[in-house]
């Protein structure tokens, strides 16, 4: 039986599809400062722990994001 390791970052796909929300709008949020995103070259990353701060500082906020 192999264990899978579980990655420190994401893809933004994978991270919309655990916000429940479409790609445009996680790629919309990759570029709202303190969205912890990671450049790599052309890739774009985010933190899974980083991701989960995030989202616990911004519980009840309504955020607005341009599309």
């Amino acid at each position: 039986m192999t264990e899978r390791v579980q990655r420190l970052t994401m893809s933004v796909s994978e991270m919309s599809d655990e916000l429940g929300i479409s790609s445009k709008t996680g790629y919309a949020l990759t570029h709202i400062p303190g969205f912890p995103v990671i450049r790599i070259g052309h890739r774009v990353r985010i933190s899974r722990d980083g991701l989960a701060e995030w989202v616990k500082a911004n519980e009840g906020n309504k955020l607005e994001v341009a599309l």
